[in-house]
């Protein structure tokens, strides 16, 4: 009896404990009927739109090397904001923070939304940088290539 007593019993805490770590908790974010909670839904929104963002970082890298190739000046301010929105990217990521679990989810969720309008002011950033960078290569193709025309 002693021996299955001995055996046994750290077979039953091991189980015990991963029934406890598989449970959720106020902070845990996921709740009791899989929905995520208010401030990981914030969260997930949030990363969403910072990977969309960061897919466009390669056209943002593209544009800016086409248009460094235009050696003239008409081309600077475009290669500007350019940077400017790049630059605005990589000081979001740096100053973001996520809040630790200790954190209330009131706490996590205001932080979340706050990041959103950050992160909502670079978008534009890269948006409008993004238009009108295309729109001056487009309107001014580099020497030797033909501007699109368009068929109507």
């Amino acid at each position: 009896m002693k021996t299955y007593c001995k055996t046994s019993l750290p077979a039953v805490l091991a189980a015990s404990l991963a029934c406890l770590a598989a449970c959720s908790s106020p902070n845990k974010p996921v709740s009791e009927n899989g929905a995520p909670s208010p401030a990981t839904a914030a969260e997930i929104a949030l990363m969403s739109k910072h990977d969309s963002l960061m897919a466009q970082t390669d056209q943002v890298m593209g544009l800016k090397s086409k248009l460094s190739g235009y050696h003239t000046e008409a081309a600077a301010p475009y290669i500007r904001g350019l940077q400017a929105a790049d630059n605005a990217m990589m000081g979001w990521m740096h100053q973001y923070k996520a809040p630790d679990s200790t954190a209330t989810p009131e706490a996590r969720l205001a932080y979340f939304q706050q990041q959103q309008e950050k992160l909502k002011a670079v978008q534009g950033r890269f948006r409008s940088s993004l238009d009108s960078a295309t729109s001056f290569v487009t309107q001014h193709p580099p020497a030797g290539e033909v501007a699109p025309t368009s068929s109507k």
